[in-house]
């Protein structure tokens, strides 16, 4: 039987299968217009690598792990469906308000991302519950009645609903959706108090509006994605990666489709752990840079950072999720200058189509690929394993009409320039995720996946003080292989505003038996046995008159009275880390409690097969001269192909390893060699100044 993982990125969708200890990858260009058709060329060139039609090999798969963009591309492109929002009479226009701090408030030009509910669809609806859950107005019927008659006038697709304190007492939500349900069977309805039952009106509003307004186009997709595969053999159940890097079901993700924004960086984010736990590494910083983004994620102490909330072009999400850093730099990122005469790299990027300018394909843009073909990093026929037929005449036409003459320098200058752009913003963002939240990037060993990240890897690491880089066998692959070494997993969470020294234990333990009971029935239903559970809770903690919380980690059962002093000391503590002080004479308040659930891990091995021949001296299939450094001379470097090094052989820097869609930089700082998994590792070495 076949496992198969499948990441649909931006430029490229990543696919890896695994059967009877043998795995086998492919990249297919990606179809933004009609993704499922890039599923399906994907699928059918695995099929023909086992001699099988789809139809036969379909029915063989009893492990179907998807990740997509359908979400992240629609908001992005502003293409979601047509979207109302339902909110309590007064409080319609706090989706627009927003708060008053925004990220980029010093920015006076900055655009502020638009409303995706304009105002003539968001409806006030008479009722009202206080602060303590106790319905104050009821739900005036009439009035929503004519709400509904009013959606159907506009022909609305979706509704978000964000009723005051719903996150307390959830019941004219559910009114609401009932009544909507009958009248407007097939228009989607989204409650914040499904969505985000917590603290923070405008957080959960916007929520809740996301996953309105992305939640059916996800569906849609998804359904016509089941309909054809498994009209043409697949009988396993298609499971999809989350924010948090756990799985959910088909019919989870068809009514949460907010919560699958991040899947592909968040399950690299899962593939890092386990390669962590592989190699008895505790602290890896994993850089993942594919055709359009470069994204950066942190594992401490061999445990991933889940963030309560997060901010996604402009919106704010209240969910837990992967602490992820992105950026707009990928291979396929445009260089430019601008007005002003500086050159930029990123953040547009030239895609898959039509891709940088030596993909012939009508591009004319220089990217990044471009700069790394003239710079000798790329040869002709390489890329793709000679799938994608690139021309270096193409690449310097673009860059010396559109970088070197604007700048006035001569086309390699200019590739340089693009390159060390680059460099340079990929190391400012790792920095961000290390040095700017109190951790030492010299304690982290670098993991480099995707496309492109292995050719920047040893520049990154030495500007960090890192002397330590892992380049997975499967690192081109790398999202889909973490899906593959992910697992179903569940958040909930429940709003309980106290403060800790007056908490009722009684109260609190009811809670948590409530939040575990819910769990363990949605686990069931995805098909996890309770004895293969396993359950986590977080108390949301901060000190009175803050407005950030953090997670303070409850391993017990109940709650007692010696429960709540360690959780207050663990607080002082936790908040000291994160900012520098700690005040132990202030009160503690709770905020949120959080449970998260999840099936115990599954043991899904990725490891090829050993090679029996140890330590052969590798033989360079070419001398290529190249270029890295503003001083603009070339070197000759050996070239060698991935595919025949063996375990235990070494290089020196510098030089290159080709790999089908990938090209390792070994540089002068730095010496490889490969472990039994084929992993590539290279350790930094002590240099002459004149080899640089």
């Amino acid at each position: 039987m076949f496992q198969i993982g499948i990441d649909m990125g931006g430029t490229f969708t990543d696919f890896i299968v695994l059967h009877q200890g043998d795995a086998r990858t492919v990249k297919v260009p990606s179809n933004k217009n009609y993704p499922i058709a890039t599923v399906i060329n994907g699928l059918e060139g695995i099929a023909a690598s086992y001699h099988l039609t789809l139809e036969e090999f379909l029915p063989r798969i009893n492990r179907f792990v998807h990740g997509n963009t359908v979400a992240i591309n629609a908001l992005i492109q502003k293409r979601g469906v047509k979207t109302a929002l339902i909110a309590t009479a007064g409080f319609h226009d706090a989706l627009e308000m927003r708060r008053s701090k925004l990220s980029n408030q010093w920015d006076f030009f900055a655009p502020i991302p638009p409303v995706l509910v304009p105002r003539y669809l968001r409806f006030n609806l008479k009722e009202r519950i206080d602060y303590s859950g106790r319905v104050v107005e009821a739900l005036d019927h009439k009035n929503l009645e004519e709400i509904v008659d009013a959606l159907k006038a506009e022909k609305i697709e979706s509704v978000a609903v964000c009723l005051l304190f719903s996150f307390l007492n959830s019941s004219h939500e559910r009114l609401v959706k009932a009544y909507m349900e009958e009248m407007l069977p097939k228009v989607f309805v989204s409650l914040s108090s499904e969505v985000a039952p917590k603290l923070g009106e405008y957080e959960r509003a916007s929520t809740t509006v996301l996953n309105a307004y992305l939640t059916p186009l996800v569906s849609n997709y998804l359904n016509e994605l089941t309909s054809i595969l498994q009209g043409r053999g697949l009988m396993c159940n298609i499971q999809l990666v989350q924010n948090n890097g756990g799985l959910a079901d088909i019919t989870l993700a068809k009514q949460f489709g907010v919560k699958g924004l991040f899947s592909g960086p968040a399950a690299g984010s899962c593939g890092a752990q386990a390669l962590a736990r592989e190699l008895e590494e505790p602290n890896l910083v994993l850089v993942d840079m594919g055709g359009t983004s470069f994204d950066v994620s942190l594992i401490k102490d061999h445990s991933i950072k889940i963030i309560p909330e997060a901010e996604v072009a402009g919106y704010p999400i209240n969910l837990p999720l992967i602490d992820i850093n992105s950026i707009g730099i990928g291979g396929g990122s445009i260089a430019a200058v601008d007005a002003g005469g500086q050159l930029g790299v990123g953040p547009d990027s030239a895609e898959a189509f039509p891709g940088p300018a030596c993909y012939d394909r009508g591009g004319k843009e220089p990217t990044i690929t471009d700069a790394a073909f003239i710079l000798g990093f790329m040869k002709q026929n390489s890329f793709g394993g000679g799938s994608i037929e690139i021309k270096r005449e193409l690449a310097f036409q673009a860059i010396k009409e559109r970088v070197a003459i604007p700048l006035g320098i001569d086309v390699e200058a200019a590739a340089v320039a693009i390159y060390q752009i680059a460099a340079a913003k990929m190391v400012d963002a790792v920095h961000l995720m290390t040095v700017q939240k109190g951790y030492d990037p010299r304690e982290f060993v670098l993991g480099a996946v995707g496309g492109a990240s292995p050719l920047f890897a040893a520049q990154i690491a030495q500007d960090l003080g890192i002397k330590k880089v892992i380049i997975p066998a499967f690192g081109e692959v790398f999202c889909a292989q973490g899906m593959l070494q992910s697992h179903l997993k569940l958040d909930m969470v429940q709003s309980y505003i106290r403060d800790l020294k007056n908490i009722n234990t009684y109260d609190v333990n009811d809670v948590l038996r409530q939040l575990k009971g819910k769990a363990q029935e949605q686990l069931i239903r995805q098909g996890v046995a309770p004895e293969s559970s396993d359950f986590r809770f977080f108390f949301e903690m901060r000190y009175a008159d803050q407005h950030h919380e953090l997670s303070v980690p409850f391993t017990g059962e109940d709650l007692d009275a010696r429960d709540i002093e360690c959780l207050i000391s663990k607080f002082h503590l936790l908040h000291e880390k994160h900012y520098g002080y700690a005040e132990p004479g202030q009160e503690c308040s709770l905020i949120n409690i959080r449970l998260e659930a999840w099936e115990k891990e599954l043991s899904y091995p990725l490891k090829i097969n050993n090679t029996s021949i140890i330590g052969q001296v590798p033989v360079p299939t070419e001398q290529r001269l190249i270029c890295w450094h503003h001083d603009l001379i070339f070197h000759e470097v050996p070239v060698y192909q991935f595919s025949s090094l063996k375990a235990g052989f070494e290089i020196v820097g510098p030089a290159l390893i080709e790999k089908a869609y990938t090209t390792i930089f070994v540089s002068p700082n730095f010496k490889a060699h490969a472990d039994s998994n084929h992993n590539i590792i290279l350790m930094e070495r002590e240099v002459n100044s004149n080899c640089m």
